[in-house]
């Protein structure tokens, strides 16, 4: 995560002659997918998107998005959540299809293959199986080689704009210049490059084409036209400002104390800082939703240029699409800036895709299963799922067989996944219960960098970790001691430091129900004590119906 702005080491086609030869080296190593038997799989993440845009109901205006989300055989996934509310822990996770106590990736600076095991990734499967895969941006977490040369069948691709996209003066820049200029606008045109060239290719090999954007990540540098669809003044602020009331010794290990947008702008330059506890002021908040609510808008015009060049390479019908964050992002709910927590607005981010109909029927869906026609609208699941369901989904789908669920210590099994198939949610939307409950996790020394803590800079950390468990009602967390250097980790259950209960009445995602920490409450100590079992039982015990 590019938490002090570091810029991406590049290769940019600098010449329309360099263009050229790149799309014929490609052309003449790719597999021309119209007549493959196995199905495309075109893979967007947007870094740091909560759920703002407009199929969500959210602030941001998005119309390549939501037209994505209304086309024939799109899913939009409403409650969809990550591992670990951070870039790096939570990309390990979903690529790998395994969650942090297993990749033991809690930080920004560890790499699963070290740390966890030799574990296969998502495109690596992908690749091993036939499939020609590409990477661009930010996919896996940048500082491992971007998992090269496991994952990839191309060199990794990289934009370059000489730091126009990481200028970190301040946490936002209106930047002066077109959209083709920064690096997000540039990585949609490789990814448009990369579609011309499946096309165009007279092979038969599928592809795995993955485009990660940088965007609405920090800091918030896009084209000044984006900033001027949302003028500051018509901004509203969050409608839960404040930290949860009755927070309790919670807070201590659960509060992120805007470690975010301290790395830039007002926040840096404050004299004397901020201080641990304290909110961002009002004029400062809008002035950050006004930056974020841009940069999502410039991450829907890129993605929609990838979509848009899907739809005219003639590929469109055989192909896989999914579009989604790494996590959410708070901009000011619980009085926080950022993401750092387990809170549900940092955990749950979106997750659509799109099986298209042609796809569906040689898949065997069944006939009733649940499809927009164009025009007629959104189709959405209300069902729990976690991002460790992505890489048994994607292999579900491109029918290369379910891997195994992973044993107690996977260690040295390369290829096993911790979370389920989301097909079933695919072909029955509707579908009512798929898991009892959702799993994420914080470590608490993650909460910002050599300020109150260390970002687990200690060899001996992280030395509390807190769980969480998210079922239909209620979201509970356990703030407890850890030990890190057993596979798996052990949790100490018996020193809980600090608890969390939050009641999600009607089953509701938003911020209302984390305004107050109902942990404490005479009246929940029965959903205390159940929630707690659920929770040191873990996600073996949670899994469908």
């Amino acid at each position: 995560e590019r938490e002090r702005g570091e810029e991406d080491k590049t290769s940019d086609p600098g010449t329309t002659m360099s263009v050229l030869l790149l799309l014929m080296l490609v052309a003449a190593a790719v597999a021309a997918v119209r007549d493959s038997p196995r199905p495309n799989i075109l893979y967007l993440i947007s870094d740091d998107l909560k759920p703002e845009l407009g199929c969500y109901g959210g602030n941001a205006l998005t119309p390549n998005l939501d037209k994505f989300a209304a086309s024939e055989g799109a899913v939009l996934f409403e409650r969809a959540y990550v591992q670990q509310a951070i870039c790096c822990p939570s990309r390990s996770s979903f690529l790998t299809g395994r969650r942090p106590d297993t990749t033991k990736v809690w930080d920004l600076k560890t790499y699963w293959r070290r740390a966890g095991g030799n574990f296969t990734t998502l495109p690596e499967h992908f690749r091993t199986s036939g499939y020609w895969t590409v990477g661009m941006g930010k996919v896996f977490h940048p500082g491992f080689n971007d998992d090269a040369p496991y994952s990839w069948s191309e060199p990794y691709f990289h934009a370059q704009d000489h730091g126009l996209s990481e200028n970190m003066t301040l946490c936002w820049n209106e930047l002066n210049c077109n959209d083709t200029d920064v690096v997000d606008g540039k990585l949609a045109t490789r990814a448009v490059q990369m579609l011309q060239a499946a096309a165009s290719s007279p092979d038969k090999q599928p592809f795995f084409i993955a485009c990660g954007v940088h965007r609405p990540h920090l800091p918030w540098n896009v084209p000044q036209h984006w900033f001027d669809l949302y003028p500051k003044s018509s901004i509203p602020l969050a409608s839960y400002p404040d930290p949860p009331k009755f927070y309790g010794s919670a807070r201590n290990y659960s509060w992120d104390p805007q470690s975010g947008p301290r790395h830039c702008g007002p926040l840096k330059d404050m004299h004397p800082p901020l201080p641990e506890f304290a909110t961002v002021p009002n004029d400062l908040a809008r002035q950050f939703r006004q930056g974020y609510y841009a940069s999502v808008s410039a991450t829907d015009h890129n993605l929609g240029r990838v979509l848009d060049a899907l739809d005219a390479s003639g590929l469109a019908n055989h192909t896989v699409v999914v579009v989604q964050g790494d996590h959410g992002w708070s901009l000011g709910s619980q009085g926080e800036f950022g993401k750092k927590t387990n809170f549900e607005i940092a955990t749950r981010t979106p997750l659509i895709i799109r099986v298209p109909a042609a796809l569906r029927q040689a898949l065997n869906f069944p006939p009733s299963s649940a499809s927009s026609a164009a025009g007629s609208g959104i189709v959405r699941s209300t069902a729990l799922v976690e991002f460790v369901d992505l890489m048994p989904t994607f292999l579900d789908l491109a029918g290369l067989g379910l891997p195994p669920t992973c044993p107690e210590n996977s260690r040295d099994t390369a290829l096993c996944v911790e979370g389920q198939s989301l097909r079933p949610v695919l072909e029955n939307p509707s579908l009512p219960v798929f898991k009892k409950a959702v799993f994420m996790q914080y470590a608490a020394c993650m909460h910002d960098e050599m300020i109150w803590h260390d970002a687990c800079e200690n060899p001996e950390e992280p030395l509390v970790m807190g769980y969480a468990i998210r079922t239909e009602e209620y979201r509970y967390v356990e703030w407890v001691g850890f030990n890190k250097t057993t596979f798996p980790p052990t949790p100490h259950w018996d020193r809980v430091l600090g608890a969390e209960l939050y009641h999600h009445v009607n089953n509701t995602a938003d911020s209302a129900a984390e305004s107050v920490n109902v942990v404490a409450m005479p009246e929940y100590a029965g959903a205390v004590k159940e929630l707690s079992q659920q929770l040191h039982a873990g996600w073996r015990h949670a899994k469908f119906g």
